[in-house]
C-alpha cells in the first residue's frame, strides 16, 4: 500500500450534511523504492481510464491518519469520486459520533485540510527522461483504497516519500541517522557503515546489540533478495537455473531484473530473427492487445447472441458461437497470459474470476483476466434492457433534469416575470426579479447487490446474466414510478404552505364530476383563468387526461372521435380529441387530472445525479461470495415545480 497527499477544499463544507468536498490527487511525482528495480520516480496517471474508482464510490472509508486497526479509526465514508480537470475529487460525509465532532470542527474552521490517500498500484509504464538519472515509471493502472485525514502535509519535511540516501533528506528542520549496508561476501562477515549527522558515542553492549540487528537485517535483505529474483524469473517465464546463477553469484535485485531482459530480448531475437520495432520493457504490444480485444469483444457478441436470439451474431463471435460460459472463461485465462491445462472446471471459474489467488497462481496469469468485464457488459446490457423496457406512464407529463450533488436545488417557475416595461430616449433599463418559487428538489440514491459465483459459470446458468439483471432493472424503474406517483397523488403541500392541488390555487374543482363536456370544459377554463406570480394570464390549455383503470373507458369515450353520444346533450367536443390519456393503476377511484405539456409551464421535474442519468452498475471482486458482486445503482428525485399547470377532480 502506497500513499500521496492533497488537500481539503474548506469552502465545501456542508454543515447541515456533514459532507466536504476534497482534492485527493493531482498526479504529484515522488521518490519510491522497490526490490525490483530499486529506486525511482513515480508518477501518477490522473485519467478516468487509468484509475479504477470502483472501491470509492462504493463506500470506501474515510480514515484518521491510515489507521485501520479499530472501526473508531472510520471518521467518515466517501459519498462519490470523480476525476476533474486533472484532480481526483471526492465527496466525504464525516460520521455524527461525539469523538468526531472536534474534528469536523478543525476541518470546517479550515485547520485540518491535509489529505493521503491510500492505494495500489497494478501497472507501471517506464517513461524516458534525460533532466534525471532515477528512471520515472507512470502509474498507469492504479485502484485507491481509502481516503485518510492527516496532520502534515507536502513541507519540507514531508515530500520525499522513500528515501535510501542522506541526500534524500537535504533541507529538513531535524537530524536523522542513516544506515547503509552492504550484501556481505561469501566466508565474510556483514559489513556495516553508518552515516551521521551528529557523532554519539555507544557502549559495547549498544556496539554488540547494534552489529546483531546489522546481522540479522543483512540476512533478512539476502533472503529477499533470493525470493525476489526466483519470483521475477517464474514470473517473465525465465529457467531457473539461470535465476539460481543469479544468486550464487550475488547479483543485486535490479540488476537481475536487468539480465532477465536481455535474457527475453536475446531469446526474442532469435524466434524472430526479421526485422521489427522497438516495443517499451514489460508493455503489451498494440498489436496484441489489439487480438485481445477483438477476442474479447467477439465472446461479447456470441454471449449476447445466446442470452437474446435477437442480437445479431458478427463476424468476431463466430468462433464462440457454441462456447459454454466454462469455455469462455477458460479462452480468458489462456487470453490473460494463463494455462488451464490440468485444471478442474472449478478452478477455471475461481481464476478467470480472480476471487480465488490460489487458482490464480496456479494458472500463471500474468495479470486478471477480461471475464469479469465481458460477464459485466452482459449484465449491464440486459439490465438497462430491462429498466427501458418496463412502463413508466408518468414520464410524458415532467421534465428531466440533472443537479450536481445531493444537495438541495430550487427551480425557478416560468412566467414569473412581469410584462416588459417601455423606455423612452434616453432612458435606462429596469430590472425584473424572478422569484424561486418552486419546491426544493433532492435526489436520493437506491441499489441492491447481485453475485455471480462461479458455481454459475461451472453450470453455464444464463440466467444469472439475462432474467436476474433485467428483473433488477425492471425494479429500478418500478422505483422510479413510486416515487413520482407518490407525488402526484398524495397532494403534498406547495412552498406557500397549501396543498398543491387547492382551491386557492384554482386548480381543484369545486364539485365532483364524472368525465364528460361539462367538466371537461370547466378545467379548461380554470386552466385558462391561471396568473403567475407576476399577475399575468398563462393560457395554459391541457394536453393530457390522467385516470386510474376505473375511468379507463370513460376516458377514452369523451376523447375518441368515434363516440357516439345517445343524446344531443352528450356531443364530444372535437377538442377533446387531441387529449391525450394517460392510465395508470396506482390512481384508484374515480379521481382525473388535467396537465398541460411540459414547457408551457414546468409542472414537475424528476432529476437525476448529473452523468448517471438512469440505472448504472458497478462490479468488484466478490467478497462474501466465491465471484463476482454486481451493485446496480439508482440517484433519483421529483419534486413539484408550479401548480399551474394540473387540474383535479375527485371523480363520480
Amino acid at each position: 500500500m502506497q500513499c500521496m497527499r492533497a488537500a481539503v477544499r474548506p469552502g465545501t463544507v456542508n454543515i447541515e450534511d456533514r459532507t466536504v468536498e476534497i482534492t485527493w490527487t493531482t498526479g504529484a511525482r515522488g521518490k519510491r523504492y522497490s526490490w525490483s528495480i530499486g529506486e525511482y520516480q513515480e508518477e501518477l496517471d490522473v485519467d478516468e481510464t487509468a484509475i479504477r474508482l470502483e472501491r470509492l464510490n462504493n463506500g470506501a472509508p474515510f480514515l484518521n491518519t491510515h489507521s485501520q486497526w479499530d472501526l473508531e479509526d472510520v471518521i467518515g465514508v466517501v459519498e462519490r469520486a470523480w476525476i476533474e480537470g486533472g484532480e481526483g475529487r471526492a465527496l466525504i460525509r464525516f460520521s455524527q459520533r461525539p469523538e468526531v465532532e472536534p474534528i469536523f470542527k478543525d476541518v470546517k474552521d479550515g485547520i485540518l485540510r491535509n489529505i493521503s490517500v491510500g492505494y495500489i498500484v497494478h501497472r507501471y509504464v517506464l517513461v524516458e527522461d534525460g533532466e534525471d538519472t532515477t528512471p520515472i515509471y507512470r502509474a498507469t493502472d492504479w485502484e485507491p483504497t481509502e481516503l485518510s485525514l492527516v496532520p502534515i502535509g507536502f513541507d519540507d519535511g514531508a515530500k520525499v516519500r522513500s528515501a535510501t540516501a542522506p541526500a534524500d533528506y537535504q533541507g529538513q528542520r531535524f537530524q536523522t541517522i542513516f544506515e547503509t549496508r552492504q550484501a556481505p561476501e561469501p566466508d565474510e562477515q556483514p559489513a556495516a557503515v553508518a552515516i551521521t549527522q551528529e557523532e554519539t558515542p555507544m557502549t559495547e553492549e549498544e556496539k554488540r546489540a547494534a552489529e546483531d540487528n546489522i546481522r540479522r537485517e543483512a540476512q533478512d535483505a539476502e533472503r529477499k533478495r533470493c525470493l525476489n529474483i526466483r519470483q521475477m524469473a517464474k514470473k517473465v517465464g525465465i529457467d531457473e537455473a539461470f535465476a539460481e546463477d543469479l544468486i550464487e553469484r550475488g547479483v543485486s535485485t535490479q540488476d537481475a531484473s536487468t539480465a532477465m531482459i536481455d535474457k527475453l530480448a536475446e531469446a526474442h531475437a532469435a524466434a524472430q530473427p526479421t526485422t521489427r520495432s522497438a516495443q517499451p520493457t514489460n508493455v503489451t504490444s498494440a498489436v496484441d492487445q489489439a487480438v485481445v480485444t477483438a477476442k474479447r469483444n467477439g465472446m461479447l457478441n456470441a454471449l449476447l447472441h445466446r442470452c437474446d436470439p435477437s442480437v445479431k451474431l458478427e463476424e468476431s463471435g463466430r468462433e464462440f458461437r457454441g462456447m459454454r460460459l466454462i469455455d469462455m472463461a477458460r479462452e480468458s485465462v489462456e487470453l490473460a497470459g494463463g494455462a488451464v491445462r490440468g485444471m478442474t472446471p472449478q478452478e477455471v471459474a475461481r481464476a478467470a474470476l480472480g476471487c480465488d489467488r490460489q487458482a490464480f497462481r496456479a494458472a500463471g496469469m500474468h495479470t486478471t483476466s477480461d471475464f469479469p468485464l465481458l460477464l459485466g457488459s452482459t449484465v449491464n446490457r440486459t439490465l438497462r434492457a430491462g429498466y427501458e423496457l418496463a412502463p413508466q406512464t408518468w414520464r410524458p407529463l415532467g421534465r428531466q433534469t440533472t443537479v450536481p450533488d445531493f444537495r438541495e436545488v430550487t427551480r425557478v417557475a416560468l412566467g414569473d416575470i412581469s410584462a416588459l416595461e417601455k423606455v423612452n430616449e434616453h432612458g435606462e433599463y429596469k430590472y425584473g426579479t424572478m422569484g424561486e418559487e418552486g419546491a426544493p428538489i433532492k435526489v436520493a440514491k437506491f441499489g441492491k447487490i447481485i453475485a455471480i459465483t462461479w458455481e454459475s459459470i461451472v453450470n453455464d446458468d444464463l440466467a444469472a446474466l439475462t432474467r436476474v439483471p433485467q428483473a433488477l432493472g425492471a425494479a429500478a424503474a418500478q422505483t422510479e414510478s413510486d416515487l413520482v406517483w407518490d407525488l402526484l397523488l398524495t397532494n403534498p403541500n406547495f412552498v406557500d404552505g397549501k396543498a398543491v392541488f387547492h382551491a386557492d390555487h384554482g386548480n381543484l374543482a369545486a364539485a365532483a364530476g364524472a368525465i364528460n363536456t361539462t367538466t371537461l370544459g370547466a378545467a379548461r377554463a380554470a386552466m385558462r383563468k391561471q396568473k403567475s406570480k407576476a399577475g399575468h394570464y398563462l393560457n395554459l390549455g391541457p394536453q393530457f387526461l390522467v385516470v386510474g383503470p376505473d375511468k379507463e373507458l370513460e376516458a377514452f369515450q369523451f376523447t375518441s372521435s368515434n363516440y357516439v353520444p345517445a343524446k344531443n346533450a352528450d356531443i364530444n367536443d372535437s377538442r377533446n380529441t387531441s387529449l391525450g390519456v394517460i392510465v395508470d393503476a396506482r390512481i384508484t377511484g374515480n379521481q382525473w387530472y388535467l396537465y398541460a405539456a411540459p414547457g408551457m409551464v414546468d409542472t414537475f421535474e424528476y432529476a437525476y445525479l448529473e452523468g448517471e442519468q438512469g440505472v448504472f452498475t458497478e462490479t468488484r471482486e466478490g467478497f462474501e461470495v466465491d465471484g463476482m458482486e454486481i451493485k446496480a445503482r439508482l440517484v433519483f428525485g421529483a419534486a413539484w415545480i408550479d401548480y399551474r399547470g394540473a387540474y383535479k377532480n375527485a371523480g363520480a
